[in-house]
């Protein structure tokens, strides 16, 4: 007798199948990118009242999936970040950072009328590096808020993603301290800085003359960038210090795949 009847098993495991090839493609669809630009005029009439001078260009992922939604706001963070005045760090929007950025020079310029230079903040953001696991943003930014000269700095931005936040050096890294003991030794070498000499002894003032990883690792397609920005451990006039690790050379430290 043939079995006529409907196997509900089957039908289950195969519509579970087909879920799992959909949310799979939908998963491992590749990421697309533009730049976006962001004018303070986007929140301000500038011909009406006196504004900063604004330069953002920032990177944006786009779609409206949760991932894409998360590495925009990772990026966007990082340039709030270099426009906080105020170390505020609830602002979270380029807008909201943009607002209070602009009404901290507006303040200023009202208690000094004839004192206050324009206040400029040029904030860019582009892709160093990325592949299937992995995103890093460099953010350079100038703030001028008046004095002798503006502030310059360049900033890596790591993403995983797979979950669209933002990677912790320390969780880049297999073991943080066997890293930071290995890049020591190239600094030095790098610096005409002898074993038996003070890491500070030529000039550096790393925290209690102790050698430290910078806070930012970037990577490129070809290296690790290990950069410290000015003041970091070094005057201004010094600029900033980088070292450049080729990445087959230091992959094997690595908790998370840099290799394309």
């Amino acid at each position: 007798m043939i079995n006529t009847k409907p196997n509900n098993g089957l039908k289950f495991l195969f519509c579970l199948i087909i879920l799992v090839c959909f949310y799979g493609c939908q998963k491992n669809e590749p990421l697309t990118f533009k730049k976006r630009t962001i004018a303070i005029d986007d929140f301000y009439d500038c011909l009406a009242v006196d504004c900063a001078i604004t330069e953002i260009f920032l990177v944006e992922c786009l779609g409206e999936s949760e991932i894409s939604n998360s590495v925009n706001k990772e990026i966007e963070k990082a340039a709030c970040a270099a426009l906080h005045l105020d170390e505020d760090s609830s602002l979270n929007t380029i807008e909201e950072a943009l607002k209070s950025f602009n009404t901290s020079y507006q303040e200023m310029k009202k208690e000094f009328p004839e004192e206050t230079i324009p206040y400029e903040a040029s904030i860019n953001s582009d892709i160093s590096f990325r592949n299937t696991n992995l995103l890093s943003i460099l953010v350079d930014s100038y703030i001028f808020t008046g004095g002798a000269h503006g502030s310059g700095n360049s900033n890596f931005v790591n993403i995983d993603l797979e979950s669209g936040k933002i990677v912790d050096n320390k969780k880049l890294l297999k073991d943080y301290r066997d890293f930071s003991n290995f890049v020591e030794k190239i600094f030095r070498k790098t610096h005409s800085i002898p074993e038996n000499q003070s890491i500070n002894s030529s000039g550096f003032f790393f925290e209690n003359d102790i050698f430290s990883l910078p806070i930012n690792i970037g990577l490129t397609d070809t290296h690790i960038i290990l950069l410290y920005n000015q003041y970091e451990i070094s005057s201004y006039a010094e600029g900033p210090i980088e070292l450049k690790l080729d990445k087959q050379e230091v992959k094997d430290y690595f908790a998370v795949n840099i290799l394309q």
